[in-house]
């Protein structure tokens, strides 16, 4: 018995070991499992810095070339980007949304929202706001852009005047994409326009982006041929995919649509219709016409377009076959230029219109004339080679040209350069036209400088539009004719006038005018009729003359729309003229006409060769015609 109590005793113990054996081996363990835990975590917060500093790493590397590199892809100054830190990390953070966290109170709009921020309906904007963005970073744009918003005041007093006139609700918001060849880095005109470069295009381009803006519609402003990729999806970008443009109208010019052939062969057909052409001096039918024109030696490498002659859209109102788009005489600048403009008292001097010596040449007679009664100024890049008598300030900005033209009681013309904005300008400011006649008129049969526009348009004088303005704002005079010259100089200083603009050329004609295009004209629809069939006058012309004239002749407008609807037969007896036997041709530019001896009528096939300016020896021609409202041309009286 005494055994067994001491091995029962023996066993306690040693049982008793092993709990405290196995107590002590699950806290080891326990410890061990606490300390794994410990260290997977701090292991686990390891790796996320390392992380951390290699993206921050690599969102630096990122940052650096995007400052250096912006400017490589035009996609990047598309969305925002203009070289600065904060426009890069937005890019990064809301564009690419890869490489950085969102900024802190940067709200990022869903999709949904994003869709519905775009306006569906145009409403008259009351700033230019939303143009800044689109053009600070476009350096192709500077000129346009400082045009522009030295503007802004006027732009939106005119937006506010035509809204109070007319109705303008209901109006669909256009994705319009504008591409202004002539800007793009391929071309490079923009370029010269501080150093007296051309500047009537980029007038207009600066009127047109204007206007477009304040009726309220969605610009896409391109500035190269790569950005007219990005838009119409003809090029891969290094941001991320952006969505195709679907433009309802695309503005551009003749250099720009050949960017466009030449560049999107197999996209630019799918929207021929909707382009509109800035064409300065205007194409005429058969230029436009691509086998008519290369059977018949009308080559011009601004020629063979093939579109509609009306989606060519002209400076002034020269070509009835083309459509009027115009551009806005400034009247005035900034309230603090304004006043200085108003103090300025008139002088008994001369401006004279030429900024190249070389326009000068040959011109010292006439000049000398003038300067009996006149003090002459210039405005011009080298005065080594004008007359010694005259003050030449040199290139100068726009807002000294109109000082100039304050002080001024002539603008003088020496015959060249031909239908630019200046003249109107001078009108504008109070001062006197000057307009040299041309004898024989310039066309592209005698003119080096037309030789190569597609029109043989005869010019009658340096500035025709202003020739049909007429005294006592604009004198004619030969400059060849010391006495006539004296004539008018003699009764021009007697004389004073107030400054005057024509409608359409001030802002509000120029928005009425655009609105209304923008709204009826559709070359999309073939079963659309603008302007209303209503306004259709039908007249007659006389063996051997044009339409043009003949409507002129009425105090109306050839109005090329109309020709289809006077192209058969049964159009023709409705306004009595009776056809015995009737043709289709496409072989000649004067259809519908009819040989009044055999009653004979010939009507067109080829509806791109309806013409206004063409005229036949032998055939009556039948013409369309229409009126149109005083001082806005483009506009019939029923268009409104």
């Amino acid at each position: 018995m005494h055994n067994y109590e001491r091995e029962f005793k023996a066993l306690k113990i040693q049982m008793e070991a092993e709990e405290n054996k196995t107590e002590k081996m699950e806290e080891t363990i326990k410890g061990l499992l606490s300390n794994k835990l410990q260290l997977e975590q701090e292991v686990a917060h390891l790796k996320e810095l390392l992380v951390q500093k290699a993206e921050e790493h690599t969102n630096k590397g990122k940052q650096t070339w995007m400052k250096e590199g912006w400017t490589s892809d035009p996609c990047y100054s598309i969305n925002g980007v203009n070289g600065s830190l904060c426009s890069i990390l937005i890019y990064l953070s809301e564009v690419n949304k890869t490489w950085c966290p969102r900024l802190p109170g940067r709200v990022i709009p869903t999709a949904s929202s994003q869709r519905t921020e775009v306006p569906k309906s145009a409403v008259i904007r009351e700033n230019l706001q939303g143009l800044s963005s689109k053009l600070a970073n476009r350096i192709q744009y500077k000129w346009i852009n400082q045009r522009i918003f030295s503007m802004e005041d006027i732009w939106v007093k005119a937006g506010r005047s035509l809204s109070a006139k007319h109705d303008l609700k209901g109006r669909k918001a256009k994705q319009i994409l504008v591409h202004p060849g002539a800007v793009t880095d391929e071309i490079g005109i923009a370029r010269l326009a501080f150093n007296g470069g051309p500047l009537g295009e980029l007038v207009q381009w600066s009127d047109l982006v204007s206007t477009l803006h304040i009726l309220g519609h969605h610009l896409h402003l391109s500035a190269s041929i790569t950005d007219l990729k990005i838009f119409l999806g003809g090029l891969k970008s290094g941001c991320p995919s952006m969505p195709t443009l679907e433009p309802n109208l695309i503005y551009t010019d003749i250099l720009g649509l050949q960017q466009m052939q030449k560049a999107l062969p197999n996209i630019w057909s799918k929207y021929q219709c909707k382009i509109r052409i800035l064409d300065s001096f205007g194409t005429e039918p058969d230029f436009n016409h691509v086998s008519w024109a290369k059977g018949h030696n009308l080559s011009s490498p601004y020629g063979g377009l093939n579109l509609i002659p009306l989606q060519l859209y002209t400076m002034f109102p020269h070509t009835p076959d083309n459509t009027f788009l115009g551009f806005v005489v400034q009247p005035h600048w900034s309230d603090e230029e304004n006043k200085k403009l108003e103090s300025i008292k008139r002088k008994n001097q001369a401006l004279v219109y030429g900024k190249r010596a070389s326009f000068w040449k040959g011109k010292t007679a006439y000049l000398d004339t003038i300067h009996k009664y006149l003090d002459l100024h210039g405005t011009v890049d080298n005065g080594a080679l004008i007359p010694s008598y005259v003050t030449n300030h040199g290139i100068v900005k726009g807002a000294e040209v109109h000082a100039l033209l304050r002080e001024s009681k002539v603008f003088v013309g020496l015959s060249f350069p031909f239908e630019g904005p200046a003249p109107l300008e001078a009108l504008a400011n109070g001062c006197v036209f000057l307009n040299p006649r041309l004898n024989p008129p310039q066309s592209r049969l005698n003119s080096e400088f037309f030789k190569e526009k597609p029109n043989i348009r005869e010019v009658t004088s340096q500035h025709p539009y202003a020739e049909a303005i007429g005294e006592p704002y604009v004198w004619m005079v030969d400059m060849d004719n010391s006495t006539d010259v004296e004539r008018a100089v003699k009764a021009i200083i007697n004389q004073t006038i107030e400054p005057y603009i024509p409608y359409e050329f001030t802002c509000e004609g120029m928005l009425q005018r655009v609105n209304i295009l923008i709204e009826k004209q559709d070359f999309c629809n073939s079963t659309t009729s603008w302007p209303p069939l209503s306004t259709l006058q039908v007249v007659t012309a006389e063996v051997g003359a044009s339409c043009k004239d003949t409507c002129q002749k009425q105090g109306l407008i050839c109005e090329p729309a109309f020709f289809p609807h006077l192209n058969s037969a049964q159009s023709l007896a409705n306004y009595g003229i009776n056809c015995q036997t009737t043709e289709h041709s496409g072989g000649y530019l004067v259809l519908p006409a009819y040989d009044n001896n055999s009653k004979r009528c010939v009507f067109q096939s080829d509806p791109l060769l309806f013409s206004c300016v063409r005229s036949h020896l032998s055939w009556t021609r039948v013409c369309p015609c229409r009126d149109y409202i005083k001082d806005q041309i483009a506009l019939c009286k029923a268009c409104l």
